[in-house]
């Protein structure tokens, strides 16, 4: 479960160039008080950080100096309601439709394309805050005045609310952008759970308030309402630009000077502080308890949200120490609370979470998911006594939670290596929270002193802490609960409702709805002048700096090229024996940290067996028995493992390419090479299958089932797995419908006694995946600086039987009969926990990455899905969906058209069809600018795709050693994109995408809802021609399915739960143009 719930407006490529930056702001005024607030180097990572304030306006900048190819922004607004109108959430989206200055939708999206960038935004309940990010600095101080200028001076005319908040079709379907959106989360049930305790903790303050705004409150909110709320909280005062990245500093002040000379001057008026200057809830004097029923047809399984108001959010010790205690209670199968109801037989939840509401007093929770749903009320006080019971001294494990500390302060800094968002997230936050004078950003990111000061706690003081906290401090209980009355009451309220809307408006009504529609449409898509276009030309993408590593090979590695006059070549080759019959990978990048992975091919592993593949990851909870025979328990594993270590996982996947592959990773230290060497033996060869820890790692797999088939994305991935791929892919095997009764006959086994079984079982897998002729060793790191590069891994040389090295699987080799033909079927799945619709339609390409097709699909892919493109206009942009978008999959070799969150899937279908039609028969005309666009987001997608060393790294590896498409392959790209035409689009229009949309050359899977199931089969069937089946759950006995009484249906919610295990999920359902931008 995510901190918070945020609603992102999903954004691809925009940036632009500063060619007319200087024309723009010719006749500034007077030079504004931009003053230098602190300034100081961050002590445990390579950054430093500066702010300053106008004392003219209040506006304030953060600059946070980072070195790295992108430059993010972040333009946070301090925003508190005290309703659920959704105010804050609908300028989230307003903004973008056009400021005073430049009053075009579009305009920062049509520029951004051609400059490299992207942008995006979010809402919280205590912020709105609008992202920017750019390869390169050029293209960002281009576009920073005039995305501001958006933030501050935004058109807001009622044709753009009409369209984008609120309105009623000609067919009396509910749409609009927002609306769409809000109405497929808010009968989930981690928000409803989160909606109740927020109205159960905070009755004073707007963070009771629900910022995304409810439906009922969006069907009456109007433009005056969101424009008086804009006037009172987007003022320069309550506005902090957020920078990270390379930038030019001079040229940052410059503008943003020049940009501050433009603003009124702060009020004399006392302004409001948000949130700082309101009333402040307390915690409430006694525990409260309430059922949030959400609808689910499966009733067998809810969840547990247990919420405190904790200490005061700028008092850093003590917020460290509650962090410090969430994470002593949930962080690994020894922690308290999993040790006690997760990691048992017959477990009372599958996972445990804590996250933190950073707000004026930090909010505390703990989330528990898949409870069985007669068990929420007697666990939510089987928690709260154990934690009572450990505020005992004697109880509670002072050694363990010092263990805590440095794993924390670990990550703390790897990730500060790694992720700019670390920064960031402290900036908005002392932004929100902290001094106006600036004097608690150097409190909150120069040091990790507190972390320190708290190594010397005594157990009495932890004890104090938790009792204050988690025990006295009372808190709010919310028992998820799922019902089947509940889904069938929405849906017959849904029909009603429509039923209503059609009675009211009658047939000239909504005619004239219509009409109402279609002119706001085109007052929108108002083109925007070529001569305005043309102020802006393009960032040179000479100027863009990508991260670049040193490759070197060794033992059987003879794919990567050479650079013997490196040092780190010399090192690894001197420590190298001759005819070494393994295989490295060296990437030498500056950093305090090693990255350690062995690839694994899937391949190794007998078909049957392949489901196990899960089970394996497991092996970081496993006791082990040594060498002498020694069982060391599997707590002493984790602790120890945990202690020497920064992080562990397990893939089925690389890097989120190469399904069938499996992909260990341990990270450390640069001194602990050798410890990461060590567990890398020990988990291979030493770990124990107990019976006992496999059996609790199958319940809760069978256990998270629930949560599973109320994911649309979950369910439309299973149905598309299921069908495209054989059982020898992993992409089949370990599919969680697939293995459902495989799973319960496993545990069955176990009831009857027969565990012998499965443990022969898992130890063939064992000694066929962990074979050293099928592993590739990448090492991520400083390596010239580590002791025994190659000689380290000796150990492993005994055990080798083989000479030869498995092959690298491609997923290719693994597609099914429907999988090569991809035609004229459709596979639906119902869902009755996820009313949106989620559909693919994919046709198949060439799987050869240099395939002379290659760079026209990809362009051409980005020109559709383009923000305010072809597919944006007419499909998000309509409401039909919250996001459509095409990509490729090479390696599946498969073109995939993707409908998320659909309201109306047939006709975004509809509309994705004719647009691609209309460009292939030359009726739309290609557009040259938004070609060079096009181009430009691919360049920020590689560019982001490689933001950090390790990235640039894993990247290189994928491209020399794995797919071997060459070192060069971005140049190569790059090349080729420019040289392409306006007809070698219409070639590949013609050639891929229309025939994505023909049911004679494609195939359909889709996760609906049973009341839309009918309807999107029916227009499949008789408009488009495909053989349609349908897959219902084996609990679904509901005759709206396939009723032409329900097709109608409007209601929409989904849940996605990610549990959180000693592994990591690949799943990246709603990120495919994202993760797919390099390939």
């Amino acid at each position: 479960m995510l901190k918070g719930l945020i609603w992102g407006r999903s954004s691809f490529g925009s940036l632009r160039n500063f060619s007319m930056f200087e024309k723009i702001f010719d006749g500034a005024g007077a030079a504004s008080g931009l003053s230098k607030q602190t300034s100081f180097k961050v002590d445990y990572a390579p950054t430093s950080i500066t702010k300053w304030r106008s004392s003219r306006t209040g506006l304030q900048v953060t600059y946070i100096n980072q070195a790295s190819p992108i430059v993010n922004g972040y333009f946070a607004v301090a925003t508190e309601i005290h309703n659920d109108s959704g105010c804050p959430h609908t300028l989230e989206h307003l903004i973008f439709m056009g400021s005073k200055k430049y009053p075009y939708k579009g305009l920062l999206d049509v520029l951004g394309n051609l400059a490299y960038s992207s942008t995006n935004a979010w809402t919280g309940t205590d912020q709105t805050v609008y992202t920017l990010t750019t390869a390169g600095w050029d293209g960002f101080k281009m576009l920073l005045p005039i995305y501001l200028d958006h933030v501050l001076n935004p058109t807001l005319t009622d044709d753009a609310c009409y369209t984008e908040v609120y309105h009623i079709d000609g067919e009396a379907k509910e749409k609009g952008v927002v609306f769409s959106e809000m109405q497929a989360i808010e009968t989930s049930s981690s928000f409803l759970a989160t909606l109740a305790s927020q109205r159960a903790l905070y009755k004073k303050s707007g963070y009771r308030s629900e910022t995304g705004g409810l439906t009922e409150n969006l069907r009456t909110l109007t433009n005056d309402d969101i424009r008086h709320y804009h006037k009172s909280m987007y003022r320069p005062d309550n506005l902090c630009i957020i920078l990270t990245g390379s930038v030019d500093e001079d040229e940052l002040i410059s503008i943003m000077e020049k940009f501050d000379n433009e603003l009124p001057p702060i009020s004399t008026i006392p302004q409001k502080r948000p949130f700082i200057e309101s009333p402040v809830d307390l915690p409430p004097s006694s525990s409260i308890t309430e059922t949030v029923e959400f609808p689910d047809k499966d009733e067998s399984s809810g969840e547990i949200l247990l919420a405190w108001i904790g200490p005061d959010g700028m008092d850093l010790l003590m917020n460290q120490a509650v962090d410090v205690l969430g994470e002593y209670l949930t962080n690994s199968s020894i922690a308290l609370l999993r040790k006690a109801f997760v990691e048992i037989e017959n477990p009372l939840a599958v996972s445990v979470e804590y996250y933190t509401d950073d707000f004026v007093r930090t909010g505390l929770n703990l989330y528990f998911s898949s409870v069985p749903t007669e068990k929420l009320a007697d666990l939510s006080q089987s928690v709260l006594s154990l934690l009572k019971e450990h505020t005992a001294p004697e109880k509670f494990d002072l050694v363990r939670v010092r263990d805590v500390l440095d794993q924390m302060k670990l990550k703390f800094i790897y990730s500060a290596e790694v992720n700019p968002d670390i920064f960031s997230n402290i900036a908005i936050s002392e932004f929100l929270y902290g001094n106006v004078d600036g004097s608690d950003l150097p409190k909150l990111a120069k040091d990790l002193k507190e972390l320190d000061e708290l190594y010397n706690w005594t157990a009495e003081q932890w004890c104090a802490a938790l009792n204050e906290y988690f025990v006295e401090n009372k808190c709010a209980i919310l028992l998820g609960k799922p019902s089947e009355k509940l889904y069938k009451t929405l849906k017959k309220t849904n029909k009603e409702l429509l039923k209503e809307r059609k009675e009211v408006n009658g047939k000239e009504g909504l005619e004239r709805l219509k009409k109402r529609l279609e002119q706001a449409q085109k007052m929108n898509d108002a083109p925007i002048p070529d001569e305005i276009l043309l102020k802006f030309g393009q960032p040179d993408p000479e100027k863009i700096h990508f991260n670049i590593t040193t490759s070197v090979g060794a033992g059987l590695n003879k794919d990567v090229p050479q650079d013997g006059a490196h040092p780190a070549y010399k090192h690894i080759q001197e420590d190298s024996p001759k005819n070494l019959p393994l295989y490295f990978d060296f990437e030498r990048i500056p950093s305090e940290f090693l990255a350690v992975n062995v690839l694994l091919s899937s391949t190794a592993v007998p078909t049957e067996l392949l489901p196990y593949l899960d089970v394996m990851s497991s092996i970081f909870s496993l006791p082990l028995v040594t060498e002498d025979g020694t069982e060391i328990p599997f707590e002493q594993v984790v602790k120890q493992l945990k202690k020497e270590t920064v992080s562990t996982n397990m893939r089925l996947s690389y890097k989120s390419h190469l399904d069938e592959m499996v992909d260990v990773e341990i990270v450390v230290q640069r001194e602990k090479y050798s410890n990461a060497v060590d567990w890398f033996y020990k988990l291979f060869y030493q770990t124990k299958f107990d019976e006992t820890r496999i059996r609790v790692y199958l319940e809760k797999l069978v256990k998270g089932l629930p949560d599973l088939k109320r994911s649309g994305t979950d369910m439309l991935d299973s149905i598309f797995a299921r069908t495209v791929f054989t059982e020898r892919s992993t992409k089949k095997s370990t599919d969680f419908l697939f293995t459902e009764n495989f799973w319960k006959e496993k545990l069955s086994l176990i009831e009857n006694g027969k565990y012998s079984e499965i443990e022969a079982e898992l130890e063939t897998v064992r000694k066929a995946l962990f074979e050293p002729s099928n592993m590739r060793i990448l090492i991520v790191g400083e390596v010239e600086n580590i002791k025994n590069p190659v000689s380290e891994w000796s150990k492993f040389l005994t055990l080798n039987t083989s000479t030869s090295l498995q092959e690298i699987p491609r997923s290719f080799n693994f597609l099914s009969d429907a999988g090569l033909k991809l035609e004229k079927k459709a596979y639906l799945i119902e869902a009755p926990g996820s009313e949106s619709t989620y559909l693919h339609s994919v046709h198949r390409i060439p799987t050869d990455y240099l395939h002379a097709d290659g760079p026209a699909i990809s362009l051409a892919a980005a020109y559709l899905q383009a923000v305010e493109g072809p597919f944006w206009r007419g499909i998000r942009g309509t409401g039909l969906a919250y996001g459509a978008n095409v990509y490729k999959e090479p390696e599946h070799g498969q073109l995939v058209f993707s409908i998320y969150r659909g309201a109306d899937a047939q006709k975004a279908f509809e509309v994705a069809k004719t647009i691609v039609n209309d460009y292939s028969s030359g009726k739309t005309k290609i557009d040259r600018m938004s070609m060079n666009g096009a181009i430009s987001s691919i360049v920020n997608g590689i560019a982001n795709s490689e933001s950090n060393y390790y990235t640039a790294a894993y990247y290189k590896f994928f491209d020399d050693a794995l797919v071997k498409r060459g070192p060069e392959y971005n140049k190569f790209l790059l090349k080729n994109l420019r040289k392409l035409t306006e007809e070698d689009l219409l070639r590949v229009f013609t050639k891929y995408f229309v025939p994505l949309f023909e049911s004679k050359t494609s195939t359909v899977f889709a996760c609906v809802n049973p009341a839309k199931s009918s309807a999107l089969r029916q227009n499949l069937e008789k408009v488009h021609g495909y053989e349609v089946s349908v897959e219902q759950l084996p609990n679904a006995e509901e005759n709206g399915s396939g009723s032409e009484e329900d097709e109608d249906d409007e209601s929409a919610s989904d849940t996605d739960t990610d549990d959180d295990d000693e592994t990591d999920s690949d799943s990246d359902s709603n990120s495919e143009s994202e993760s797919a931008a390099k390939i």
